[in-house]
């Protein structure tokens, strides 16, 4: 049997004196260089994170884990925050300690990737609600976040995202949740899974991506399950995917109740970061009330792919991760 990583892993105040100077020299990089000099140097110095925590983010790039989901606690980066931001293309301008701290992470898992067409292309981006954006299936959003894969339209989607908490919401109630194939599997049968993995599901694309009045349209029709008999990926999103016929619809209903059956639900405190498994879980989040008042739910998030080199056809003159999804 392969080994799993573990769910949680918490750093102890030994490990968080040995990253804080990675973080202040991760930082004076920003200063001088830019953004491409940041991901490079983030690449390089991340080998230097203590033992116990590049063994855990190894094994969980390698192998995974059965819930697809690994939360890193303690992280330090969360003094002296400003006002929660409240605007739909909030991003990091500035490599602040939260910034340093997910790049220097989750290069340890892959290439850091971001889109042109979402959020200015920022390599990180805020996830905070925003006035008038209540009921929206985005992560500006304050309703119940349906459970998806991140960008599921996407050839070149990330193989891991990083969310990292700087501020809980006002009644620490909005919880994170996740919820993995590898769970769900045996609570379907075999003609519901050979069903999920034929092309008869279209996923459109994402609203995030349709800020500047591009077409939320749908994309060819395309299996939600792919990859080996017992270890399957998936790619669905209970928002913007779409059975093509009753049969699929049928499949697809028994796919999403498995997945709300082992879902596990966590709320992320300041210095959490959980990284998701974008090929085997599906994330989401429950509903809470925002207060707008600038100490509202705060997170970070950055994406990574476990290589940059099949979308390099993809990514934009003079960035190493900025992907142009409309031309390639």
């Amino acid at each position: 049997m392969l080994p799993a990583a573990p769910d949680i892993y918490e750093l102890d105040p030994s490990e968080i004196e040995r990253i804080e100077p990675l973080f202040a020299e991760l930082r004076r990089t920003a200063d001088t260089h830019g953004d491409n000099a940041l991901v490079q140097s983030a690449h390089v110095r991340s080998g230097l994170l203590p033992e116990g925590l590049l063994a855990a983010l190894s094994d969980f790039r390698r192998f995974g884990n059965p819930d697809g989901v690994l939360t890193l606690r303690n992280l330090p980066v969360t003094t002296r925050l400003p006002a929660t931001p409240a605007t739909p293309e909030s991003v990091a301008d500035t490599c602040t300690p939260s910034v340093a701290a997910l790049l220097l992470v989750m290069s340890r898992l892959g290439d850091p990737i971001a889109y042109a067409e979402e959020k200015r292309g920022a390599l990180i981006q805020d996830v905070c609600p925003v006035p008038g954006e209540e009921d929206q299936q985005q992560n500006t959003g304050s309703v119940y976040f349906k459970l998806h894969t991140e960008n599921a339209f996407l050839e070149h989607r990330p193989d891991f995202i990083g969310l990292l908490c700087l501020r809980e919401d006002h009644d620490r109630s909005a919880a994170s949740i996740t919820s993995s194939i590898r769970q769900a599997l045996p609570l379907l049968t075999d003609e519901q899974v050979a069903i999920l993995r034929e092309p008869r599901f279209r996923t459109r694309i994402a609203p995030s991506f349709c800020r500047d009045g591009r077409e939320q349209v749908y994309l060819p029709p395309a299996p939600v399950l792919d990859g080996p008999e017992r270890s399957p990926t998936l790619c669905v999103d209970f928002d913007d995917t779409a059975p093509c016929d009753d049969v699929a619809e049928t499949a697809f209903n028994a796919l999403h109740e498995a997945l709300q059956k082992v879902r596990r639900e966590f709320v992320l405190r300041p210095g959490d970061l959980a990284i998701v498994d974008n090929a085997t879980a599906v994330h989401g989040r429950s509903a809470f009330t925002p207060r707008y008042d600038g100490r509202d739910r705060w997170l970070q998030r950055l994406f990574v792919l476990n290589s940059v080199r099949p979308a390099l056809g993809r990514i934009e003159p003079g960035s190493v991760y900025r992907c142009s999804t409309s031309s390639g």
